[in-house]
C-alpha cells in the first residue's frame, strides 16, 4: 500500500476487526485505533466497508509477499507449493481457530468484499503458477491439464478444505493428499 496515511488506518483496523469483527466495529473504533479524528478518517474512507476491503487488500498483499519470498528459498517445487498453502490457507484457518471473530477478514463471505476476495485467489493462483508450470515441464504431455488450471483446481479446492476441516492439522493433511493427487 502506497499512501502511507492508509496504511496506518489499515493496520490499525485490522487489529479492530480482528478483535470485535466487522459487524461490532465502527468507525469510530478505527479511528481511535488509527490515532485519528473520525471526519479524517472520511476524508480517506467513505464507510467502514471501505476499511474493510482496504484492510482485506493489505493482508492480502502482504500474504503474497510472504509466500513468494519463502518460496524462493525452497528448491523442490512440490515443496515450494506446501509452503504457498502453509501460509495461505492454514495460517489463517489458526487464526479462525484462535479467534471466532477473524472470520469476518480472512473469509471475506460479505457480499461488498466478494470481488476482494475472489481477485486474492486469482493472485494467489498467479503466484503459484509457475511452480507448477515447472512441474508440469516433467510430466507426459498427453495427461496433464494445463499450469493455470490446476492453479486453479488447486486454489478453488483448499476454500472447500477450510468448512470441512476441524482442526489444523486435519487441514495440512488434506492439502498434502490434494498435493499427491494432483502432481503425481
Amino acid at each position: 500500500m502506497s499512501d502511507p496515511k492508509k496504511s496506518k488506518i489499515t493496520t490499525a483496523a485490522r487489529a479492530v476487526f480482528l478483535r470485535y469483527g466487522f459487524k461490532r466495529t465502527n468507525m469510530n473504533d478505527i479511528a481511535e485505533a488509527a490515532g485519528i479524528s473520525r471526519a479524517a478518517l472520511y476524508l480517506v474512507y467513505k464507510n467502514k466497508e471501505d476499511v474493510f476491503v482496504g484492510v482485506f487488500l493489505q493482508w492480502l498483499d502482504e500474504t503474497l509477499v510472504e509466500i513468494a519470498s519463502s518460496m524462493a528459498s525452497i528448491q523442490m517445487p512440490e515443496e515450494k507449493l506446501e509452503r504457498a498453502f502453509e501460509i495461505w490457507t492454514v495460517r489463517p484457518f489458526e487464526m479462525l481457530v484462535a479467534s471466532p471473530e477473524a472470520k469476518d477478514l480472512i473469509e471475506c463471505s460479505f457480499g461488498f468484499a466478494q470481488a476482494s476476495l475472489n481477485l486474492g485467489y486469482k493472485k494467489f493462483e498467479a503466484t503459484i503458477l509457475p511452480v507448477l508450470a515447472s512441474i508440469a515441464e516433467r510430466q507426459p504431455k498427453k495427461a496433464q491439464i494445463s499450469p493455470e488450471r490446476s492453479a486453479h483446481v488447486l486454489a478453488s479446492s483448499v476454500r472447500g478444505f477450510k468448512q470441512t476441516a476441524t482442526t489444523p492439522t486435519e487441514l495440512r493433511q488434506l492439502i498434502k493428499e490434494m498435493l499427491q493427487l494432483t502432481l503425481t
